[in-house]
């Protein structure tokens, strides 16, 4: 014969009730989740750039603790690393993220936008730098061949450009498309071709020159001497089958002079993409905000769920004290409270899925960051749930084990 699912009867027996506590483990959830996705839109948006690196180690200033910083290091760091053997190739790459200014040329004075500043990265053309179709050689779509010209650019098509709205200026560059000419720093500019890469917390949108146009538009008026002198970023290529820890070793012997301080560090892909979400969690208060947010979620979600099974152990408290006087144990009792949590905690999390699955496409569409769920971060999150819920049954067990048989009739 089978055994009565208490838990279940005891939850469902009222169906609305039901819903409202399952409304509310789902409300906890989708909090969870919304501060848990602007997290991790944090770290995901500051390292896209780290991602499309085309290089086995990377070279920057001990002093960039983020890529957004301004601090670039001598170029003959370049040379050094590139002297050093299992090293194939060594190229830079500039990076502005304070003086670079789009401005609309737009003769429509009506509907012109303001100008804005804009991430620039300067590239070579031919050396297919970043992983991007666009600059790959080998593929049909790419823009090499239009970007080696002077005074031209590619567009992230992922750049924030919803122009006027409500007869209101947005953080917007408009309608960027091909052939579109405006101007940079005071400098006219073509923008002959576009690249996905998106937006993150320091640049609502980016733009990739050549080296040549760099240099020339953003770096020889504002640098005295040669303007090709620093550099921001190195990338490393190494030979097939070197080993890249050993050769990270033999680039930093290389560069150390013994005479001052270093002014160059060396970093895997994955070392400095660790770097620059360390920094963004540790020294800026967005990160703090975000960590802050979900430890926040986790708290109402456990007095929500603690209210609703304290509540409902007090409401069945004579059906509890009925069962004890037939003589099932506090065992017995504290799995059917902690069933009940575990089947609102399955309950709630579902429903909150998918209602955050929808709020993850809305952000993600209106503010262009990252917002993506992926099955670890899921997982946690079911994983918080269950235990905030876990934790909320126990707490709640407390007046049901104390209670006795006598004192209830």
């Amino acid at each position: 014969m089978a055994r009565t699912p208490l838990a279940w009867c005891n939850l469902t027996h009222d169906r609305v009730r039901f819903g409202l506590f399952v409304l509310g483990i789902t409300f906890a959830v989708v909090l969870m989740f919304v501060q848990l996705g602007f997290r991790n839109a944090l770290l995901d948006s500051n390292t896209q750039l780290h991602s499309q690196f085309n290089a086995d180690l990377v070279l920057v200033s001990p002093n960039r603790q983020a890529l957004a910083m301004r601090e670039p290091f001598p170029r003959r760091r370049l040379q050094q690393a590139a002297s050093v053997s299992g090293v194939r190739s060594v190229h830079a790459i500039y990076l502005e993220n304070a003086i670079g200014q789009l401005r609309d040329t737009n003769p429509d004075l009506a509907n012109r936008l303001p100008t804005r500043g804009i991430r620039v990265i300067g590239v070579d053309p031919d050396a297919y730098l970043l992983k991007l179709p666009e600059l790959d050689p080998a593929d049909e779509r790419s823009q090499v061949e239009r970007l080696r010209v002077p005074g031209t650019a590619l567009f992230d098509r992922r750049a924030k450009s919803e122009g006027t709205k409500g007869g209101l200026k947005q953080t917007s560059y408009g309608p960027l498309t091909e052939s579109t000419v405006t101007e940079l720093t005071g400098r006219k500019i073509e923008f002959v071709g576009s690249f996905d890469l998106g937006t993150d917390f320091t640049a609502d949108g980016t733009m990739i020159v050549s080296e040549q146009t760099f240099l020339e538009l953003l770096r020889k008026p504002y640098t005295l001497g040669t303007a090709s002198a620093d550099v921001d970023i190195g990338l490393i290529r190494l030979e097939p089958g070197t080993d890249r820890a050993a050769a990270k070793r033999d680039i930093l012997a290389a560069l150390a002079t013994g005479e001052t301080d270093a002014d160059v560090d060396v970093f895997t892909i994955d070392e400095i993409k660790d770097r620059e979400k360390s920094f963004w969690l540790s020294n800026t208060p967005i990160g703090f905000a975000f960590g802050f947010g979900m430890f926040m979620g986790f708290a109402v979600g456990l007095v929500i769920c603690y209210q609703i099974l304290s509540g409902d152990v007090s409401d069945h408290l004579p059906e509890y004290a009925t069962l004890k006087a037939m003589g099932h144990g506090n065992r017995y009792l504290a799995w059917v409270v902690l069933q009940e949590s575990l089947i609102l905690a399955v309950a709630g999390f579902v429903a909150g899925f998918f209602i955050s699955w929808g709020a993850y496409a809305l952000l993600t569409a209106s503010t262009g960051l990252p917002m993506t769920m992926t099955p670890m971060r899921v997982g946690s999150l079911f994983l918080a749930t269950v235990a905030l819920c876990v934790v909320s049954g126990i707490i709640a067990l407390i007046s049901l084990l104390k209670a006795d048989p006598a004192d209830v009739f």
